[in-house]
């Protein structure tokens, strides 16, 4: 990973793939529209990269924080990215975790040979491209630090 990302309080567009404007919102804590926040994964666990800017410390940091995936909206961390768009790829685990992380599937305990690699307009860091599972976990890489995100309910 290249570049240091802050969760600071970014610009409240970004731009998003073919200039279409992304908007980020800043909802209460726990709130979202007039009504309770619903978490579908926790952070559970990371592995920190190779070169991260993030250590132990800050992934630690992340543990159990909250995200909400939906089909048009990404929050996490009390941001929410709208007008989401969706494209997914199925690649090799193997290949795709050595070249792009220099990580392997061990790292996470993957048995599975191919992974869902999910490509957004979203500007959160980490959301732009991350991973899931056949299992539903998700792996999004922040700052160097490649975090398991956990369902924590099924609806």
């Amino acid at each position: 990973m290249s570049g240091l990302v802050l969760f600071g309080a970014p610009a409240p567009f970004c731009e998003a793939a073919g200039n279409k404007p992304n908007r980020l919102e800043y909802p209460a804590a726990g709130v979202k529209g007039g009504m309770a926040m619903r978490v579908l994964w926790t952070v559970s666990a990371y592995h920190i990269g190779k070169n991260a800017a993030w250590g132990k410390a800050e992934a630690r940091n992340m543990l159990f924080k909250p995200l909400d995936i939906n089909t048009s909206s990404i929050t996490f961390d009390g941001q929410t990215c709208r007008d989401v768009t969706f494209e997914t790829e199925i690649v090799d685990a193997a290949q795709y975790l050595v070249e792009k992380y220099q990580a392997t599937p061990q790292s996470f305990n993957l048995e599975e040979k191919t992974l869902k690699v999910i490509k957004t307009n979203c500007c959160l860091p980490g959301f732009s491209e991350y991973m899931r599972l056949r299992d539903r976990r998700l792996i999004v890489p922040i700052n160097g630090v490649l975090f398991v995100f956990e369902p924590a309910v099924n609806y």
